[in-house]
């Protein structure tokens, strides 16, 4: 099964087979997200017990992927965001009717006495706002996550700024790609998340902004950036590191 960003860029094999001028991105899709904290001093617990609950999902052939990430950075550091992509909502229902409660039960048991918090939440992957990896592209050992929070009411004018950033790095040749998501449920809303991968902490010198002035000017990049936070609020970003030991992917 996909990896996390495996998943979110295999549609694109279909796409490639057609001309150019043709394609289109795939469909958006809905990432079930978990965001937990551990009890201080019980990590070693946690991460043995996650292991054995991934074990379940072996056990009980689970289709789904679920890959997990060590937060690096911010406040959360120390905590995990356990993420299963690339799903449509009937999907869920489906998926909660088969293994919910066994999943449930036997996610308690495992990880019992070593979670300070968890909270789940869904978000949409915006497909047509995202320069998604390659199909072939492999797992990357960083993820960089930035979340915003927005007015309401300004979707529409910070999806269109979101579309300008995105052809200007597209001129430019941006070499890292980003993969956008709307909060569906589980949070303060209107919320975008935009997620970079990343091969090592160098890629940091690969700035947006830079990039986007020289393929723009200044003026004009001065005044997409003006144009994109006119309609935000708030911004967090984090960094993640992939724990490929304590994740699952079915064969």
């Amino acid at each position: 099964m996909r990896s996390l960003i495996a998943s979110l860029s295999i549609a694109l094999v279909v796409a490639a087979a057609a001309p150019a001028l043709a394609q289109a991105p795939p469909p958006d899709s809905v990432t079930e997200v978990l965001r937990q904290k551990v009890v201080p001093g019980t990590t070693d617990k946690y991460e043995a017990g996650r292991k054995k609950h991934m074990a379940w999902h072996k056990g009980q052939g689970d289709p789904w992927a679920w890959d997990v990430f060590e937060i690096t950075t911010g406040p959360d550091t120390g905590g995990y965001i356990i993420a299963s992509p690339n799903h449509q909502w009937a999907d869920i229902d489906t998926w909660t009717a088969k293994y919910g409660e066994s999943d449930t039960a036997d996610a308690g048991a495992s990880m019992a006495g070593t979670q300070a918090s968890s909270q789940l939440s869904y978000w949409t992957q915006l497909n047509s706002l995202s320069r998604l990896p390659a199909a072939d592209a492999p797992p990357t050992p960083l993820l960089s996550l930035t979340i915003y929070s927005v007015k309401p009411g300004h979707d529409g004018a910070l999806t269109a700024a979101i579309g300008k950033l995105n052809t200007a790095l597209i001129g430019a040749k941006y070499p890292l790609h980003s993969i956008w998501y709307r909060l569906t449920s589980g949070g303060a809303t209107p919320a975008y998340a935009v997620i970079t991968p990343r091969a090592n902490m160098a890629s940091f010198g690969d700035a947006v902004m830079p990039a986007v002035e020289k393929q723009l000017g200044k003026a004009a990049s001065d005044a997409l950036v003006k144009e994109f936070f006119d309609n935000i609020t708030g911004v967090t970003t984090e960094l993640l590191q992939r724990r490929a030991d304590l994740s699952y992917a079915p064969k």
